[in-house]
């Protein structure tokens, strides 16, 4: 399964080539609320694609917050053709205050901002198809496939989401390229992620001397804790984490106001449901079942704010059929293969999935401590991963055309 031809041109070009522009992506700040620095850094990507021959299109941020995401399309795609999906993220967690700047090797290890979440995974996907510019560009110009890089991923992908809303009735399968997880294994699903905050409003009055006309708000809000932390279901794998707590002024104030941040995980979208009315029903009835609370609590009113942010990627028999497809090459790369078990993070991926787009993600190099100064990964298996996608393109991809 191996291409001989195709191997040799990313060969060829990754000393000489590849890393040096993995460097200069890397060094290139890129933290998703700088405009300025990740526009910058997708211009390193604008120039390599041009020259490769893709092109691109930029989709605005209608509130001017976060850069233009693009998507990159090979010469055989038509706006309006169906296509197969490469996926990828240049935006990072690092802001330029953290002087986590620059881009070290030493031997096979990579460490910097963003070499392993996700910039390594970007330039597998630019140097497979410049490989096949280079070896068979008679497949580069044929196949029909396309290259979203958004810049907001960090932060829940809140502008591009409506980019990837439109990509996927556009496409037939997809690849995300986040960091590579142990033993190369390929990730298939992850949990979904929301974060809501409840606020409780009650009534102030001095504890000592009008206690009885006060309403605790945070007499209420420690009432309803132990209801929400009881949603979590292990053998679903839910979990719904209470992670912050405010309230009060003083100590001899009854306290007006009180909130909570809750973090939620879900494996399937019936469990997002769940979670999503019952936190409703809790604000809405928020003693309702709540023996020997005193009366004058019943005037608290609550709000709920916020919602889920990312959709679970559940596994289908589609997105194993892709899973399989590639580890053909994966293996034949010197990669081991595997599915990965259920990861509780999300990616765009966790998007695609929710538009009922086969997808399958993890596919960048292997590496350690995302969104840690420690952040690394490993140049073997960047060598590795840029050949297993080009022989991809170059074989298997049109099957899901």
């Amino acid at each position: 399964m191996i291409d001989t031809e195709l191997c040799r041109a990313v060969e060829d070009a990754f000393e000489s080539v590849q890393l040096p522009f993995f460097r200069r992506l890397v060094e290139q700040p890129s933290h998703t609320r700088a405009r300025d620095d990740v526009e910058a850094a997708a211009c390193v990507i604008d120039r390599l694609a041009g020259e490769i021959g893709l092109r691109r299109e930029t989709a605005p941020d209608p509130d001017g917050v976060f850069a233009d995401h693009r998507i990159y399309s090979t010469p055989a795609t038509g706006d309006d053709d169906r296509a197969f999906l490469l996926a990828g993220h240049v935006d990072t967690v690092y802001p330029r205050s953290q002087r986590f700047l620059e881009f070290h090797r030493d031997g096979d290890v990579v460490r910097g901002p963003g070499v392993l979440d996700m910039k390594s995974g970007l330039t597998v996907v630019l140097f497979a198809m410049r490989a096949l510019q280079q070896a068979e560009p008679e497949k580069l110009a044929s196949i029909k496939a396309r290259f979203v890089c958004n810049t907001d991923e960090e932060v829940g992908s809140p502008s591009s989401r409506s980019v990837y809303d439109r990509i996927a009735k556009l496409t037939t399968a997809a690849m995300v390229f986040e960091g590579g997880r142990e033993a190369d294994q390929i990730i298939t699903s992850r949990k979904g992620s929301g974060s809501f905050t409840l606020t409780v409003t009650g009534h102030e009055a001095h504890a000592g001397n009008e206690h009885a006309s006060g309403v605790n708000a945070i007499h209420v809000l420690s009432l309803l804790v132990p209801r929400i932390e009881a949603l979590t279901d292990y053998d679903k794998g839910t979990t719904v984490n209470v992670g912050t707590i405010e309230g009060g002024t003083a100590k001899n104030t009854v306290p007006g106001k009180a909130s909570c941040v809750i973090d939620t995980r879900v494996c399937t979208a019936d469990e997002r449901d769940r979670i999503t009315s019952t936190l409703n029903e809790l604000a809405s009835n928020p003693l309702d079942g709540v023996s020997g609370a005193p009366d004058r609590l019943k005037q608290a009113t609550v709000e709920l704010a916020g919602k889920m942010l990312r959709p679970p990627m559940e596994a289908t028999e589609e997105s194993r059929r892709l899973m399989r497809a590639y580890e053909q090459h994966a293996r034949a790369a010197g990669l081991q293969t595997g599915e990965a078990p259920l990861q509780g993070g999300g990616s765009d991926a966790n998007l695609l999935a929710a538009c009922g787009v086969p997808v399958i993600d993890g596919l960048g190099p292997y590496g350690r401590y995302f969104h840690s100064t420690r952040e690394w990964s490993r140049v073997e298996s960047l060598l590795k991963r840029t050949k297993a996608l080009a022989c991809f393109l170059a074989a298997d991809v049109e099957l899901f055309e």
